[in-house]
C-alpha cells in the first residue's frame, strides 16, 4: 500500500501545516502529530520520543488508508460499534479514551472487518505450505535445544525433595508450595551460565539442584533433547499457514486499495512531516 501511495504523492509546495488531503479533506500537522503520538503510545506502547521519519511516514499512509476504508465502509456494510471500542480499549488497560484514540480504534476495527470480508474465502492449499517450507528451509532452523521441565518451591527442604524425586525419574505432586510448570523448549545457548552449569553435560534425565530464587528455588529436569537442524514441517505446518494466508490476505487488500484510489484526489506532503 505504501508503494501505491508513493507513486501518488504531491510534488506541489503546500503551507507547512498541511500534511495531507484526501479529496479536500485536510489533515493538519498538528492532527497527524497528535495522532502520531496516540498511536505510538497507546497501541504500540513505545515511547513517543524521537520517532523516525519513516515511522511518521508509515503511520500517515496508514492513517489514509483508515480515513478511505471509514468512507466507504457502511456502503459495503461495515460498521463499529462504540462497544466494539470500548472492549477494545479495556483490552489495553483503558476504561476510558481521548477522542483521537478513539477515532484510532474505530478505523482499526473497521480495516480489520473489511480485510475479513474481503478475504473470507482465501485459504492455503497443502502443496503451498509444502514449497513454501522447502524453499524457505533455513527460517526454521534451530540451534542446540533442551526441553526443561521447571518445579518451584517456596523452602530448600521441599526443592531437596523434589530434586530427590525427580532423580529417581518420579513426578512431584503439585500444590501451595511445589509449581510445576509446562515442559518447554530452550536453546543451550540462552540459557544462563548457572543453568548451563547445573545441567552439564546436558543429557536427558539431567536433573539441576536448587538453584536459589527471590521468591524460592528452581529445579530443572531435561526431558528431551536434540541437535542443531530444521525444524520438521509437521512441527511448522501451523506457522506456515498462518504466515502464507497473512501474505494472502496483504495481497487481497493491496488490489483493493489501488481499485478504489482511482476514485480519490490525494496529495501528500512528506516534506511536512520533518
Amino acid at each position: 500500500m505504501i508503494v501505491i501511495l508513493l507513486f501518488l504523492v504531491s510534488l506541489s509546495f503546500a503551507s507547512q501545516d498541511i500534511v495531507a488531503k484526501v479529496n479536500g479533506t485536510v489533515i493538519s500537522r498538528d492532527e497527524f502529530e497528535r495522532l502520531f503520538n496516540l498511536y505510538r503510545k497507546e497501541i504500540l506502547h513505545f515511547n513517543p520520543s524521537r520517532p523516525t521519519m519513516e515511522d511518521k511516514r508509515q503511520f500517515l499512509f496508514e492513517y489514509i488508508k483508515g480515513l478511505i476504508v471509514e468512507d466507504v465502509a457502511k456502503d459495503m456494510g461495515l460498521s463499529v460499534e462504540e462497544e466494539e471500542i470500548d472492549e477494545r480499549l479495556r483490552l489495553w488497560g483503558r476504561k476510558s479514551a481521548d477522542p483521537f484514540l478513539r477515532r484510532l480504534v474505530r478505523r482499526e476495527l473497521l480495516v480489520s472487518k473489511l480485510t475479513d470480508k474481503l478475504t473470507k474465502d482465501v485459504r492455503v492449499s497443502e502443496g503451498e505450505i509444502k514449497a513454501y517450507y522447502l524453499l524457505n528451509r533455513r527460517e526454521f532452523y534451530y540451534p542446540d535445544q533442551v526441553k526443561l521441565l521447571r518445579v518451584i518451591t517456596e523452602t530448600k527442604s521441599t526443592a531437596l525433595r523434589v530434586y530427590k524425586v525427580l532423580k529417581e525419574g518420579n513426578m512431584p505432586r503439585g500444590g501451595k508450595s511445589i509449581i510445576i510448570g509446562r515442559e518447554r523448549w530452550y536453546s543451550l545457548q540462552a540459557l544462563p551460565k548457572i543453568v548451563r552449569r547445573k545441567l552439564y553435560p546436558y543429557r536427558v534425565g539431567v536433573v539441576s539442584k536448587p538453584i536459589r530464587l527471590e521468591t524460592g528455588y528452581l529445579i530443572l529436569k531435561i526431558t528431551d533433547r536434540r541437535k542443531a537442524g530444521v525444524l520438521p514441517l509437521d512441527e511448522v505446518r501451523d506457522q506456515v499457514r498462518a504466515k502464507l494466508l497473512k501474505i494472502k490476505r496483504q495481497e487481497v487488500m493491496r488490489e483493493w486499495f489501488r481499485e478504489v484510489l482511482k476514485s480519490y484526489s490525494l496529495e501528500i506532503y512528506l516534506k511536512n512531516l520533518e
